[in-house]
Formats: C-alpha cells, sequence, structure tokens
C-alpha cells in the first residue's frame, strides 16, 4: 500500500473515532438541561420556580462546563493525533465512559444539594472527575510514549505544545482527588472547585 492510502486510511480512522466521541460529548451535554424544570404560572411564580431551581442551575453549569472542557481538550490533543492504535482506543472509550456519567451525577448533586446526601453526591461527582482525569492522562501517556509516539503523533514527541500538556494533566488526578475529600466536609465546595477546575483546563 502506498504512503497516501496509509495517510488516508489513518486520517478516515482518526475522523471515526473523534466522530463518535463528538457524538458521546453532545449527548452527554444535552442530557444536562432535561433536570432543569419549566416553571409554570404568574410571572411572579415563575421568578419564584426558578430561584427555588438555584442549586440545580448551579449543578447544571458546572456540568456544561465540565463537558464542555473535557471536549476544548480532546478537540486539542485529537488536532494531534496522526492515527489511532488499539491503546488508544481503550483509553479513549475509559475518557467517555466518565463523560457519559457526569449527566448522571450532576442530576444526583442538583437534587441533594442543601439537603441530606449531598456530601456523597458531590463526592461520587469528584470521583468521577478523577476517572476522567486518569483517562486522560493514559490516553496521552499512550500517545506521548517514546514506543510508539512517532508514529501517533502529528508533531515530535520534543515539541513545546507536548511538554505544555503533559503538565497540566499531570495534576487533574490530584486536584480531583482534593474535591473528593473536601466533599467529606461540605459538598458546596466539592462541587465549587470542579467548576474552578473545568475553567483551569479551559
Amino acid at each position: 500500500m502506498s504512503r497516501a492510502n496509509h495517510e488516508s486510511r489513518d486520517e478516515k480512522e482518526t475522523g471515526r473515532v473523534e466522530a463518535f466521541s463528538d457524538g458521546v460529548f453532545a449527548i452527554a451535554i444535552t442530557l444536562l438541561v432535561l433536570e432543569l424544570r419549566v416553571p409554570h404560572g404568574a410571572d411572579s411564580d415563575i421568578l419564584k420556580e426558578l430561584a427555588g431551581q438555584g442549586p440545580a442551575f448551579f449543578a447544571f453549569f458546572t456540568g456544561f462546563a465540565t463537558i464542555g472542557i473535557m471536549w476544548l481538550n480532546h478537540h486539542r490533543v485529537f488536532n494531534l493525533v496522526r492515527r489511532v492504535d488499539h491503546g488508544l482506543l481503550l483509553w479513549n472509550t475509559l475518557l467517555l465512559l466518565g463523560t457519559t456519567l457526569v449527566p448522571f451525577f450532576m442530576h444526583l448533586v442538583s437534587v441533594s444539594l442543601g439537603h441530606r446526601g449531598d456530601r456523597v453526591a458531590a463526592m461520587l461527582f469528584s470521583a468521577n472527575g478523577v476517572l476522567t482525569a486518569i483517562g486522560y492522562n493514559g490516553l496521552w501517556y499512550h500517545l506521548t510514549h517514546p514506543r510508539h509516539g512517532h508514529s501517533l503523533l502529528r508533531i515530535p514527541l520534543d515539541d513545546s505544545r507536548v511538554r505544555d500538556i503533559t503538565v497540566a494533566y499531570r495534576f487533574g488526578p490530584v486536584f480531583y482527588s482534593v474535591a473528593v475529600v473536601v466533599a467529606i466536609w461540605n459538598a458546596w465546595a466539592s462541587v465549587a472547585i470542579n467548576l474552578g477546575l473545568a475553567l483551569f483546563f479551559a
């Protein structure tokens, strides 16, 4: 097979993985809004009902920021990918597992914030952040491993972008683990840390 044919096949396979992943991100981020209730009644009642959904809106924006930044980083990484292999597919699947769980844990947080059980809900949401961060680190480690990174990436391994992403991702599991620990004492603070992490990874 000619080099041009190899490159065309690699681009097609990479595009399939990106398209599938984008679909998962799109569905997950859309599911978040389904947890917001549409108020009915007079103008004053509508405002009152919306105000009463404060925790739900806080959870929604946190979940939206979380999935949005996950997609942004996924897109950023795959812009550097030349081709995919089996290991990359496995790590990408683990990453998508964490993505699909975000709406569920966000719903759990939205209905429990300020009530009994909110710390457990925040802990589970943060633990999913740990899982997703491990997925990103595993995917990136696989891409940049000297054994096969030269063939998987479009850029050399000593490129500054490789170094920048490596440094940024390294702290993800640690920071999300901190959010898990904070949830033992305060659910609001734990979820706020998750929101802050989404902004950091932006």
